[in-house]
């Protein structure tokens, strides 16, 4: 039986919230792409403002469908389906909590991303 280090979980946790801020950055690692309403979807670091409509929690989850999957790839797929579901919602914006991706067998396996969905106005020109 292997056992992790005091402080690993710690240290895994800070590198997949890097990993998410990368991910929002370019969502290119997906193997399969956010719908196109999806991709209109904004994330942002931080409630947007007073004149945005909060919509409610959004869940996005991926699952390893290989034995090849990345952190990166699980964390990507469980963003792109959050922002398709803030989406289906009438979002414009998106406020996401870091992943947390799940291990088995010294693997990650599942990717779970929480997030809150938001409407905003349009910006005046």
């Amino acid at each position: 039986m292997r056992r992790e280090r005091p402080g690993a979980a710690s240290r895994v946790r800070r590198r997949v919230g890097a990993l998410v801020l990368t991910l929002l950055a370019g969502m290119g690692c997906a193997t399969a792409a956010p719908s196109p309403q999806a991709q209109r979807i904004i994330p942002v670091n931080g409630v947007p403002g007073p004149r945005c409509e909060n919509l409610g929690t959004v869940i996005g989850q991926s699952e390893a469908r290989s034995s090849g999957a990345t952190a990166e790839e699980l964390a990507s797929q469980a963003m792109g389906e959050a922002m398709g579901r803030a989406a289906a919602l009438g979002a414009t914006h998106i406020f996401p909590s870091p992943v947390t991706v799940r291990q088995k067998e010294g693997a990650p396996f599942s990717a779970t991303l929480t997030g809150v969905a938001f409407r905003c106005p349009p910006a005046s020109p």
